[in-house]
């Protein structure tokens, strides 16, 4: 890969990272600043309900996609399992809003909100084959503008009109147009647009990447689950203030990606010629931009997050200090658990993550409905640090067990 070629992906692989992170921020912003803190909760969780069914949209295939450096399975292929578990997750995501507790009236909001999810699942088999393709700056920049016009209509929507429902809905008709227009021409002068509905094929690769789907959704429930306790245990204004406190250390997450995500099919390709220690280089990199991430995350919530937090979302967060940081120190370790999580996966150990996510998943139940009765949002965000720490150790101790015998 020329270094000209790197440079792009790395630009516009940044641009898209940035606005796939901000644009949540930024609408939850702009709904708190307009229909108040308790539509900010609503808004909030439906978003955590279209990622927990996200992770079936995408059935976590991307990273077995873009290390799929030997071409076990062709393009046309990605795509029909895409449609077929995009499909799935529409459904899932209705069915779970009509049939759990606590939604009651709101529960057409929150499916409309949480359909806004589906594109990012859809366009997400082509960002992978133009990474796998070398050209990861043609998905990135379709993604970046596709993202960019879902979200400006989205918040310009509730401004005009004070109604999320609306907002949402018109949201969701532009964000077919911008995918069509953003990805179509690139992927089909590129690599065809036309699935293959080889039914045993497809039937192979649910089954290769059932572990890492089953891992995906755990992970998202770890993050989300201090949300569904806060749900049951306490009321949507408190969901929207958690949600602002949360940002913090979604950033962390952000800022890592930024440098690992783009080295993902040069890891893969150390794996496939044994070279251990270009491999584990790579690893070490993504663990210490993690590291880096969370010291300037960290001293910046430390010092000016509180006053800048109260002035992006117009709500006084002030006396949430203890929280923000323990939510930090967890968004920490999700950064360092999901690169991990990549290279336990180019390793091919896919049933050793999901066993450690799942080991996860009952620290944090437990801690969830333990901890937030007596603490409220800091039992939360507790559960939270507790869950990654869980993932972390697991990860770190299978990668080490597994790692290749030196010659």
């Amino acid at each position: 890969m020329s270094a000209s070629q790197l440079s792009r992906d790395y630009f516009w692989n940044t641009a898209s990272s940035l606005i796939s992170s901000f644009s949540i921020v930024i609408m939850l912003a702009v709904v708190t600043h307009s229909a108040g803190v308790a539509a900010g909760g609503v808004f909030s969780l439906a978003i955590a309900i279209g990622q927990q069914w996200q992770t079936l949209g995408m059935y976590e295939v991307r990273t077995f996609h873009v290390t799929d450096v030997r071409r076990e399975f062709d393009f046309p292929i990605y795509l029909a399992t895409r449609i077929i578990t995009v499909a799935a997750m529409i459904a899932g995501i209705v069915v779970y809003s009509l049939f759990s507790g606590g939604l009651s009236t709101s529960v057409g909001l929150v499916i409309a909100i949480a359909l806004l999810r589906v594109f990012d699942a859809y366009e997400d088999v082509f960002y992978s084959e133009f990474q796998r393709e070398g050209r990861l700056d043609l998905g990135a920049r379709a993604s970046f503008w596709r993202i960019f016009t879902t979200m400006a209509v989205f918040c310009l929507l509730v401004v005009l009109t004070d109604s999320l429902f609306i907002a949402s809905l018109v949201s969701l008709a532009v964000s077919v147009v911008a995918l069509v227009v953003a990805f179509y021409p690139g992927a089909r002068a590129s690599f065809g647009i036309t699935p293959s509905w080889n039914w045993a094929a497809i039937k192979r690769l649910l089954i290769e990447c059932a572990p890492l789907f089953l891992a995906s959704f755990t992970a998202m429930y770890l993050s989300n689950a201090p949300r569904y306790g806060i749900k049951y245990f306490m009321d949507f204004t408190a969901q929207g203030y958690f949600a602002i406190i949360y940002m913090p250390a979604v950033a962390i997450n952000m800022l890592s990606l930024l440098v690992f995500r783009p080295l993902l099919t040069r890891m893969a390709t150390y794996w496939v010629e044994n070279n251990w220690g270009g491999f584990n280089a790579i690893v070490r990199r993504g663990l210490l931009a993690t590291v880096g991430a969370f010291a300037a995350v960290a001293l910046a919530t430390v010092t000016i997050g509180v006053p800048i937090l109260n002035l992006f979302f117009g709500q006084d967060v002030s006396g949430y200090r203890l929280e923000l940081v323990v939510l930090v120190g967890g968004g920490a370790l999700n950064a360092a658990a999901v690169i991990l999580y990549y290279a336990l996966t180019t390793m091919r150990l896919q049933r050793a993550v999901f066993w450690g996510y799942a080991a996860a998943a009952v620290v944090i139940t437990v801690l969830v409905v333990a901890a937030i009765p007596p603490l409220g949002l800091l039992g939360a965000s507790l559960a939270y640090l507790g869950a990654m720490a869980t993932t972390v150790i697991c990860f770190w101790l299978t990668m080490q067990l597994r790692r290749p015998k030196e010659k």
